[in-house]
């Protein structure tokens, strides 16, 4: 993915947002991905919220014993949405390379997001590869300074 595709994509998701100029780009390394993380984060934590409004109203269609039928909400619409728009971001945090702890600790970040799974559990009752990956991702986000959610 080239650096334009990617700036592209960052000014699709935030318009509003920091315009990274070649000089910025020069000066962080990690500049693009940097901020690629800071879209990534906030388009998930937008996600997570939607995502238990939407469970929340569910329960409650459910405990008024509502017989209507299903109709698409726009929180549904607006969870789609948002998942379109992750979706370029998170496969060009994938393609961009990281040069320098920030950046991976934003690469390890996305890991974590991707394998969330991986937490459900103790380590100990994870298989091999699964409790590998999970102190590799946990052992790089500390070296970073990023807190997993």
């Amino acid at each position: 993915m080239s650096l334009d595709e990617t700036l592209r994509i960052l000014a699709a998701v935030e318009p509003n947002g920091p315009m990274l100029d070649q000089q910025t780009i020069e000066k962080d390394p990690d500049a693009v991905l940097v901020a690629l993380g800071r879209s990534f984060e906030a388009l998930s934590a937008e996600l997570a919220a939607l995502q238990q409004q939407d469970a929340q109203s569910a329960a409650a269609s459910c405990d008024a014993k509502s017989q209507m039928a299903a109709v698409v909400e726009p929180s549904i619409e607006r969870i789609e949405a948002v998942l379109n728009s992750l979706d370029p971001i998170e496969r060009a945090i994938m393609a961009t390379p990281a040069r320098t702890v920030v950046g991976l600790g934003v690469k390890a970040r996305h890991a974590a997001h991707v394998l969330s799974n991986y937490w459900t559990d103790v380590p100990e009752r994870l298989d091999w590869d699964a409790r590998t990956v999970r102190h590799l991702i946990e052992s790089a986000c500390s070296v970073a300074g990023v807190e997993l959610s």
